[in-house]
């Protein structure tokens, strides 16, 4: 008596399983990928923020110094801008000359009511330096950091009574 019915249902049986564990691999895999590419991603990112703070370090004694200059930036007119704006810097290899970051100058909202904003006047003395970290193309960060100019003078500290550091008449 031969059983002719049940002949190669262990074979069926093992390439069922072979396939189950080998899906189960290939699902595996996949989630590992997309961690590593997710953390991947996560580290530039980050960097890409710190490229972008590094040329607001960078921009901001250039842009105190020259606040004469900032309604020539700010006019729309890329023809009449200073040689050295936009501000651009290289961060990790000065002898490749791609620059890793960019900063130029945004107007502030600064214009009173019933006035509309104009963003190519200032009228403050303030405005917005704003850095973009292009080193990174597939995760571009930009901070931007408020910049006032308040002119210079000195601050004469225990003079006449309170003085700047509240210190009284110590003259």
């Amino acid at each position: 008596m031969t059983r002719v019915s049940e002949r190669g249902a262990a074979v069926a049986l093992v390439m069922v399983v072979i396939t189950a564990l080998l899906s189960a691999g290939a699902v595996a895999l996949y989630l590992a990928i997309g961690d590593t590419r997710a953390s991947g991603y996560a580290s530039s990112s980050r960097s890409a923020l710190f490229c972008a703070e590094a040329g607001l370090v960078a921009a901001r004694s250039v842009v105190g110094a020259n606040y004469a200059s900032w309604p020539l930036l700010l006019d729309g007119d890329p023809q009449n801008d200073p040689s050295w704006y936009p501000i651009t810097g290289d961060i990790d290899d000065p002898a490749d000359g791609v620059p890793d970051y960019e900063v130029t100058l945004r107007d502030n909202d600064d214009e009173l009511p019933p006035a509309s904003d104009d963003p190519n006047r200032d009228n403050d003395l303030r405005v917005f330096v704003v850095s973009r970290c292009t080193k990174y193309a597939d995760t571009p960060r930009e901070v931007l950091e408020l910049v006032v100019y308040s002119g210079g003078g000195n601050v004469y500290r225990n003079q006449s009574g309170q003085g700047a550091s509240n210190g009284g008449n110590v003259n």
